[in-house]
């Protein structure tokens, strides 16, 4: 193999950046370092560990980076990282959230694409929102962005709770003013077909269940945010349900982030996709 194949990062790299608080838990890093790899890029994803009290530098920081191509934005950032773009999208506008940064001739403009990432991934494995009654619950970045893309593709009953109720009931306003059936709900997640957890809880094992499993309806779907299979993804695998986490929502998001990136010549068919998920061992 050449060593312009096997070299990983020097003095011309490209850099995408994820920024969050956690990070660990992150898989970004290791997915489009695998697809630069494989496309022969010298681009790089490098995670960012930065708490909410230090986004304002961090941001001032990034903004003199040259080599930097673009930003991923994850929990609890995503709503903050509104304000410090140049340029929203229409859809991170509605949101209100930006979890995708693009930055091109010294321009930022925020998206967000967790939504588009959600629906693609049930879309993907045969599961179609539209007509079904659905369970949100997380109104934070990462739920508004699923509940204005649940609303957008049809559901029949969109149910969005949060522990801040406030929180919950004006998205639900929000959701709601597009036209679309929604409403703040209890976390009872009894009579839905569709289930999400939206929030973080669940990233560590000793974290109490989101939602009251063994309320879940027999065959409903269970989706939850989180990267790794959680105690509520095996809870409800258990009682017979249809689940996903959070990977597939992730990898559905590759596309949309490609293209602002200059990178719309990748390819982001299933088999290389799924190619690069054995790369990294997922």
């Amino acid at each position: 193999m050449s060593s312009e194949a096997t070299k990983l990062v020097d003095g011309s790299t490209r850099i995408l950046g994820i920024v969050g608080h956690p990070i660990a838990q992150v898989r970004a890093p290791e997915v489009w370092s695998a697809m630069f790899r494989l496309h022969r890029l010298n681009y790089l994803c490098i995670p960012f560990h930065v708490l909410p009290g230090d986004l304002p530098a961090f941001f001032a920081g990034a903004r003199t980076m040259r080599n930097l191509c673009g930003l991923i934005v994850t929990i609890p950032h995503k709503p903050a990282a509104v304000g410090y773009v140049d340029a929203l999208t229409d859809r991170a506008r509605l949101v209100q959230s930006v979890n995708f940064v693009a930055v091109s001739d010294g321009k930022w403009t925020g998206d967000i694409v967790d939504g588009l990432g959600f629906v693609g991934n049930l879309r993907a494995h045969g599961v179609e929102p539209r007509g079904r009654r659905a369970l949100l619950v997380g109104a934070g970045g990462v739920g508004t962005a699923i509940a204005f893309a649940l609303g957008e593709a049809g559901v029949a009953d969109l149910a969005i709770y949060d522990t801040d109720e406030v929180r919950a009931r004006n998205l639900a306003a929000r959701v709601g003013a597009t036209g679309a059936a929604a409403r703040f709900a209890s976390p009872d997640p009894a009579g839905f077909e569709l289930v999400v957890n939206a929030t973080p809880v669940g990233m560590r094992p000793e974290d109490p269940l989101p939602i009251e499993a063994a309320r879940i309806d027999r065959g409903a779907v269970v989706a939850d945010v989180i990267v790794k299979p959680t105690r509520l993804v095996e809870a409800a695998a258990a009682r017979g349900c249809r689940t996903f986490i959070g990977t597939g929502m992730m990898e559905h998001q590759l596309e949309p982030m490609a293209g602002p990136l200059g990178l719309g010549a990748f390819d982001f068919s299933a088999p290389t996709v799924s190619r690069v998920a054995r790369q990294i061992g997922s």
